[in-house]
């Protein structure tokens, strides 16, 4: 499985594919 990250304004989003579905997670992540 590919699984794909991208850190953006403070935002971490990671795509992880599966086979039956497939949908993006946003996390929220507070620089310090």
């Amino acid at each position: 499985d590919r699984i794909k990250a991208h850190y953006k304004d403070g935002v971490l989003e990671v795509t992880i594919p599966k086979k039956e579905e497939a949908k993006p997670k946003q996390i929220k992540v507070e620089a310090s």
